[in-house]
Order: C-alpha cells, then structure tokens, then sequence
C-alpha cells in the first residue's frame, strides 16, 4: 500500500492538479526589464540576459504552467529561437571534505545566447503564464570577431569524423570524470587543470542517477523543490561552473542524461527502488519498464531537454548530448520501445537545440546494437567495453563493426567493471593500450578510460592523455580518407633456430544474452589451423544462474609433440562464483572450484590466472565447461604449438591521404598478461613491416614513445607509384607507435 506522502506526490504529477513548487508566484504579468551581461561579447561567447519577469505560476520549470522563450535576429535575418530558464545563484564552500552549497542572491529568469554571426544581435523576448502573454522587444548587442572554432559537428568531410564550425577537425582525447564525490567541484578544479595541462580536450558527465554531482532530477517534496517535475537549482549551478572550468582547460563535455540504473530493480547497481521515476516516491511510473511508453513520462523528459538547451546549449564546449548511459542493461530491455523513444527524444532535441549540438547514447555491449545504432536521430554511438584480458584487441574488434559510415566512440573502457585494479595496475596499462589501439585503427576518439579518481587521479596518470594529444596534434581526420591498412610482417634478420608461437583464443565476445557466443561450439585445431565457429565467447557461463547461456568448448587436437595446454581465467561472477572442469577424452582431469564465499557481490579477481595441462602427443578430445553457478571470464593457449612465419610483433595501422598511424606491441602483450599474470614478454626483435596504398612520393617516419609523447628518431621512405613500402622498425620493448607524414621533414 501507497504511504500518504506518495500518494501526495502521485497526485501532484496529474495535468489537472499542478506541482507546488517553493518557487511559485501570484504577480502581474509582465517583463519590467532586460539586462545584458556586456554590450559586446565575441562570436560563439556567452551573452546572458537577465529577465525581470513577473506572472502567475505553480512550477517555473513547467512550459505548460510558464515559460521565458527568445526569438534571435542575427545580422543575416536568419532567425532562431530558444527557450530561457529559471536560475537560482549559488555560493560554494568545502566544509570537512563536502562541498556546500549557499544560495546567494534571489531566483532569476536568464535567456544565454552564443552569437552565431558578427554583428549587430536584436533578441525579442515572450513571456507567457497561465494569465496571458508579454512581450519585450529592443533589446540588442553585438558580436565581435572571436578565436573559437566554434561548436562540434559530425564532419560533412567524412562522416565518422568530428569537426568544428570553421572546418578545422576534432579528435576526442580525454577521460570519463562523471562525478565529483563529496567534494564535489572542487575535485574538478584540480582534475580538469591537470587534463587540460595534458592538452586533453574532452570529458563526459553524467546527470543521473540521483546521486550523482550534476543530477537534475532528485527525489523529495515538491515543496521543497524536489521531485520529477522540478530541478536541482543546485546540481544546475554546479554544472554552470564545471562547463566554464572546461572551457577555460580546454575540454568540451559530453553530458548524458540518464544512466540505466534509474531503470533496474536487481544487480548492476539498481536505483529503481530510489529514483523520483519511481511512482513509489511520487513518479509517474508504475516499473521501470513503463518509461519508454508513459505519455506523462515522455511529457517530463520533453520538459527536461528543453531546461537543458536553454540552459547549457549556448556553452560552445559543449560537445554532444547523450540521452543514456548503457541504454541497454536497463530491466527488461525492448529494443523496439527503446529505439522508437530514441527517435521521439532525439526528434524533439534536435528540434529545439539552436545550435545543433549532435545527439548521441552509449550501450554496454562491446559489439554495439545496428538497430539503435543506425536511427538518423543519433549523430554518432557509443559502445563501452570492459574485462576482456585483451583490451586493446577488443578495440580493433569493436571498431571493425563499426563502417557504417557515422562516428562510433568507446565511450567507456576499463580492465574490470567493479574495481580500477589498481594494484594489478597502477601505471595504467589499462588506459594506455586502448587509447593507442583506438588511434590506430581509426576510432572516431580515443577510447576514453573509466576510474577518473580512483585510478587517473591518485596516480597522477595524467600524462598518459597527454602522450596521445601530442601524436595526434594538427591531424586533419577528416580530411585524410582513413582506412585500415593490413600491415605485413618480416624479420630483418631471419632467426636462425625454427621459432614457434603460441595459439591463443582471447578477446571474444562477452555477452549475457543469448547469441551465437553463448552456444557450445566445438574446433578442430592443429598446428596449421583452426576450423570451427570462431571466435570463442570471452565468458564461460555456468549451470545455475543463466543455463540457457551455457556455452562449454570441445577442441578437437592433433598434436604432433606433448602440448601444454591453458585456460586462462579472468574475472569471476561475484552472484555465486563458477566452477571449471577439463575433460580429456572423457575423462575427468582438473576440476577448479572459484567459490564465491563471501555476502558481497563485487566481482571476484582473486582466481585469475593459467589453469592448464600437458597433452599428449596424438588425437584428443579437450571439452572445457563452467559446471558452477555463474560465469567466469576464459581465454585459451596452446603453448608453441604452430610453427612461426613473422616476427613476435601485434600492429594496427591506418592508412590516409598524407598520414599514417601506427601502433605496435610484443605479439600478446595483453593487459591480462601483463597486469596479472605478470609475464616478462620478449622484446620485439628489428622487423620490417610492408603498407600499401600510400601515395607516391617522400614520406617522413617519427618513431614515438608512447608514454613520454616525444619522438625518438626519424627517417624518410620514398613511396613508388604502387603505394606499396617496406619500413625498418627498430627492436623494442614495451610498444612503439609510428607516423608517417607525406612531404614533411
């Protein structure tokens, strides 16, 4: 049964009963007066009008119950119009750790314009509340030459790419930094300083849950200015001073708007059960499941897009909206309702956003969704990714999906979504990998790491942005027609004993659905091949918890020596652990119990590691199968089994009009490798590697240090007119990443 107070609040959300709110007003209607921040601000600034405006209202954040709107004339005539907003002034203090916030100064009406044009401005203002309308007009300023290039487009140039408004090309490079924690803006004073020291230029916040420094939509009393319906003036106020803070360190932000948790009841982090959604704590949803169709659902987002555009779309750093964050693990996910609300709620932003900012959301599924993917209300996807031992292979692997000529981000990356694992990593591997992977297989930005402040921060791992904005500096993305470049390998010197190299099967799909990696498969493998369904899933899931996903694997072998072979397991359910169990031939010979022994249902590290056996020479049968309650995370290796043709050397390279960029590591130098196991691989002996479809002529070629950003040694190849070139690397340890530019010394 319903608590008074929430029928209370149930009731405040029907049209014919309005929230009241501590801000509403019973004056005249009427706007005494229009004040402007300066008479002059530079192109793409910000211009503030303060609007004294009077009325009769319930609720300001209500565009049914009151509204501020301005109509904008810019030199050109081509007019526009966007709405204003209701603003209350803040104070800030940190007071044992915890940031405070004091209200400083009465509640306002603002209207913020970016000047898309030099030149006189005229602004017509319309005030309207349940009495009737007034209207303000001669008000003007105007609007000078600037230095910005302006807001951020999907580039017309090429369409996986991001541009600004005068051209000049933009490449994402920067870090998740969602939340402050209780100190609130002031952790983002020290982190978007040491960013932007680095030269990085992006950052993406979060607006929801409830929770979190920047959330809009809160739970509490309507009287208290709480609820759906109303906004946290001070969360609102905390993003005016993060986004300049941004602007001033150089990064643009991207701002999503609700995360999956608000939308699930069980596992994952559910804040259903607290969310103001909640028709328990006064929302308008019965479950979670009604979001995506609630007429009066759809009503209040349609009210919070606006508050937002009018709000914060005059900030030329503001890179991009994002409706969701993991749209996809939501309870019950439909990806009809959900696809067809993305295409209301983007429709409407779009609608309504002057300055045309690209619309953007974000899934946890490594391999993304084409059927939300493709809608044209999204200007660009996200896919995150996390837990697989090799990060950066799984990059190449998400970015290989992704030719379906639109810019594809991985918004988020990380070796494991419930820890840094900072003791297994404390230089950032994790990081490291798949930012360069994503450069050099063409990712429209660099992958953009999660454990901004408990990984980045506490270990000053700043430079590793930096590394990367220096490489990439003064590239013209969209301009240079990037294409993956299959790179060919040899030795200079040709080793003189027969070498062999392991097979591995790692970095497969993780998936908690069911799909074609969560079925039993079966190889036939042999030192000169694999044949069988490929790839194998990353996960191995157990008896219990999800059966209808069990997914053991047979290999068939033929081995022509005694064999090592492994299971590396990595991550381990925290709901119940997972047991592994090897047959050989039938029989029974390793079985591993990954108990689960505590109340916690944090992900379980403690049982990664090889779990393997000798093979004897000959025909066998190896089945491998999680017998256990859930899933654990599963690679597999053949120690030396097949002979080997090229150096020990992984490389993913793009190849463009004048530029090509390349990254290359030991072959296997996995974050699982090395943060885990903790292996010394081999360095990487000199190697000459081959391209093709470069245009003829002279080429530069910088050798870089991936860490400390700086060139170590450079060199020039000349390109003959079949596109084709051989390029001497020399040997390594660690990594190595190379550009080439056309005609450039």
């Amino acid at each position: 049964m319903l608590s008074t107070f929430a029928f209370a609040l149930i009731l405040a959300h029907r049209r014919d009963a309005p929230i009241h709110t501590p801000y509403a007003k019973s004056e005249r209607l009427g706007i005494s007066g229009a004040s402007l921040s300066a008479p002059k601000v530079p192109r793409l600034g910000l211009e503030e009008i303060q609007v004294d405006a009077h009325g009769t209202f319930e609720n300001p954040f209500d565009p049914e119950d009151v509204a501020l709107d301005a109509h904008v004339i810019p030199p050109s005539g081509q007019a526009y119009d966007l709405p204003g907003f209701f603003y209350q002034p803040f104070g800030r203090e940190l007071s044992a750790g915890k940031e405070v916030l004091s209200p400083s100064g009465s509640p306002k009406w603002l209207v913020r314009i970016a000047p898309k044009e030099v030149g006189e401005h005229r602004v017509e203002l319309t005030f309207r509340d349940r009495t009737g309308v007034s209207k303000r007009t001669g008000i003007h300023f105007m609007a000078t030459e600037g230095t910005q290039h302006g807001m951020i487009r999907v580039s017309p140039r090429d369409r996986r790419y991001f541009e600004y408004d005068d051209g000049s090309a933009y490449y994402p490079v920067g870090s998740n930094v969602c939340w402050g924690g209780d100190p609130g803006t002031f952790n983002y004073d020290q982190w978007f300083s040491d960013y932007g020291k680095q030269k990085a230029n992006y950052a993406r916040l979060w607006l929801s849950p409830f929770w979190t420094t920047f959330a809009l939509d809160v739970p509490g009393k309507p009287e208290e200015g709480k609820g759906m319906g109303q906004f946290d003036l001070g969360n609102a106020w905390r993003l005016d001073y993060v986004l300049d803070l941004a602007r001033q360190n150089g990064l643009n932000l991207q701002l999503c708007i609700e995360s999956y948790n608000i939308l699930r009841n069980t596992d994952a982090y559910p804040w259903w059960p607290k969310t103001p959604h909640n028709r328990e704590n006064g929302g308008p949803l019965r479950i979670w499941s009604d979001f995506w169709t609630d007429p009066e659902m759809d009503r209040l987002f349609k009210t919070k897009l606006r508050y937002l555009v009018a709000r914060y779309s005059a900030f030329s750093n503001v890179f991009s909206w994002e409706m969701w964050n993991e749209v996809d693990i939501v309870q019950d996910f439909n990806v009809d309702l959900v696809r067809d609300w993305h295409r209301r709620m983007g429709a409407e932003l779009h609608r309504i956003d002057p300055y045309a900012h690209p619309v953007t959301t974000s899934v946890g599924n490594t391999m993304g969704i084409r059927d939300l993917e493709l809608i044209p209300e999204l200007d660009y996807f996200q896919t995150h990714h996390y837990g697989s031992p090799d990060l950066a292979g799984t990059v190449l692997l998400q970015q290989s999906r992704k030719a379906w000529g639109r810019p594809h981000l991985i918004g988020e990356v990380g070796a494991d979504a419930s820890g840094s694992r900072e003791k297994d990593d404390p230089t950032g591997i994790q990081i490291h990998d798949p930012m360069w992977a994503s450069v050099a297989c063409g990712v429209s930005g660099a992958a953009s790491p999660w454990w901004w402040d408990n990984l980045t921060a506490p270990n000053g791992l700043y430079p590793i942005f930096g590394a990367v904005a220096r490489f990439v500096d003064g590239i013209d993305w969209p301009g240079e027609a990037f294409q993956l470049n299959d790179i060919t390998f040899a030795y200079q010197s040709e080793p003189t004993k027969r070498q062999y190299k392991d097979l591995i099967f790692e970095g497969g799909p993780i998936d908690w659905g069911k799909s074609r990696a969560n079925q039993p498969k079966t190889l036939t493998v042999s030192p000169s091949g694999v044949q069988g369904p490929l790839p194998l899933a990353g996960i191995q899931h157990g008896v219990v918890n999800h059966p209808d996903l069990h997914n053991p694997v047979r290999f068939k072998v033929n081995l022509p020596r005694p064999t090592r072979f492994e299971v590396i397991v990595g991550d381990v359910s925290g709901f119940g652990g997972a047991t592994l169990k090897v047959e050989l031939d039938g029989e029974r010979i390793m079985t591993r119990d990954f108990a689960d022994t505590d109340t916690s249902t944090e992900t379980l590290t403690k049982y990664s590691g090889r779990y393997g056996f000798t093979v004897p020479a000959g025909a066998h049968t190896i089945r491998v199968e999680n017998v256990g309650k859930d899933w654990f995370m599963a690679s597999y290796r053949f120690v030396a089994l097949t002979p080997r043709s090229k150096p020990p050397i992984d490389g993913w390279c793009i190849v463009g009009n004048d530029t090509v960029l390349a990254w290359f590591r030991p072959e296997g130098r996995t974050w699982q490798r090395l943060a885990v196991m903790k292996e010394k691989l081999p360095p990487v002996p000199p190697t000459m590697i081959g391209l093709a479809g470069l245009a003829s002529g002279t080429w530069t070629v910088e050798y870089w240090d991936t860490w400390k950003g700086i060139v170590l040694s450079t060199r020039t190849v000349t390109v003959p007119r079949t596109g084709k070139v051989r390029v001497p690397l020399p040997g390594f340890d660690g990594d190595l990443a190379v550009k080439m530019r056309k005609g450039r010394r």
